[in-house]
């Protein structure tokens, strides 16, 4: 009996040193970062649902007390809102009317104009607490229900495809040091164009902003995709970063900073490298350059320059750096030929 239980231990103890089949934890496959924060929130939803109406002709709908916040939000413009904070991102308007009244007095702004900063703000900080009641009860319950549901086929759709998505445009616009996750705020309304990215004190990093009824569908991956880039793009200027590389040889082929060209170009990029990776990964249906910014006759001039060339480098027939160097010929020859537009488009 004891040899038998002597025999049993050592085969035990041996079994327990030979190598075994199971995956141990180091061995398993790195679970992937998700890239992409999504956030559903009612005072972000509120705060561009003001800001729609503040900048449309549109008539507001009857709600209380938000042709006050409209009007206060017309004293100032979305973007001198954001100095400093990102006011959306706050808990609710109790928040946001606190901040602004600790504004800095004043704000000069890109154009060199001064503004009677928190003089402003804090009127309309009182307007969106007096409005806020109301929103939640008449408006927030079928922007809710429209939001969830458009992040749901965004969940579906892209985020199985997530991380080839996030390589493929990150490989081929010299992003790949970028290492952040982008905040995507969705909201309902907002003014034109429905999507943007500001960054608030920290310019290396943005946080993004979608109305899904400006976008649906593909278009809604797009947009997606199109303001993470930007996101990416403040984050790694100095590695590499196509659009900035096109800008500075723009320049330096001698091209003014504020010229149409300079300006456009880099962001038509974005737009066509948004729309490939959706429509290569996503939806090979997709039809991007029938509709939206591809069909403005301010833009077709470039388009027909850009785009064909972009593509070419995607669908690997040329260089990154060949690229690069044909769209700007493209642009010197049409600037010297005089076919270049005078105006940003």
């Amino acid at each position: 009996m004891k040899r038998t239980v002597f025999a049993l231990v050592t085969i035990t103890l041996l079994i327990s040193t030979l190598p075994v089949a199971t995956v141990t934890r180091s061995q398993r496959q790195p679970v992937q970062k998700r890239r992409l924060d999504f956030r559903i929130h009612p005072f972000a939803d509120l705060f561009f649902f003001v800001y729609r109406y503040s900048s449309s002709s549109d008539k507001p709908p009857e709600v209380e007390g938000l042709a006050q916040s409209v009007a206060a939000a017309k004293q100032l413009p979305l973007i001198q809102t954001l100095v400093d904070q990102l006011p959306f991102e706050l808990e609710n308007s109790a928040a946001a009317a606190t901040a602004f009244a600790q504004f800095p007095e004043n704000y000069k702004t890109k154009r060199g104009e001064d503004v009677a900063l928190r003089a402003k703000a804090t009127p309309l900080g009182q307007s969106l607490v007096a409005f806020e009641e109301p929103f939640l009860k008449h408006v927030w319950p079928q922007h809710k229900t429209l939001i969830e549901k458009a992040v749901a086929t965004v969940e579906q759709t892209l985020i199985p495809k997530e991380a080839e998505c996030f390589r493929y445009f990150t490989g081929h616009l010299g992003m790949e040091e970028a290492g952040s996750t982008v905040r995507i705020y969705f909201v309902a309304e907002t003014p034109w164009p429905g999507g943007f990215t500001m960054w608030g004190k920290d310019e290396a990093r943005g946080v993004c902003v979608i109305s899904v009824t400006a976008y649906k569908g593909p278009q809604l991956m797009t947009a997606v995709l199109h303001e993470a880039i930007h996101a990416f793009d403040l984050e790694t200027k100095g590695t590499g970063n196509v659009l900035v590389q096109l800008k500075d040889r723009l320049l330096k082929a001698g091209f003014k900073a504020a010229d149409p060209v300079v300006i456009t170009a880099p962001h038509l990029l974005v737009f066509i490298q948004s729309s490939e990776t959706v429509k290569r990964y996503l939806d090979p249906s997709f039809q991007p350059y029938s509709e939206g910014v591809f069909t403005r006759p301010a833009l077709q001039w470039l388009v027909k320059l850009e785009l064909p060339i972009w593509t070419s480098y995607l669908d690997g027939k040329i260089s990154r750096e060949e690229a690069l160097n044909q769209i700007v010929a493209a642009f010197v020859k049409a600037k010297s030929n005089d076919t270049a537009p005078k105006t940003t488009p």
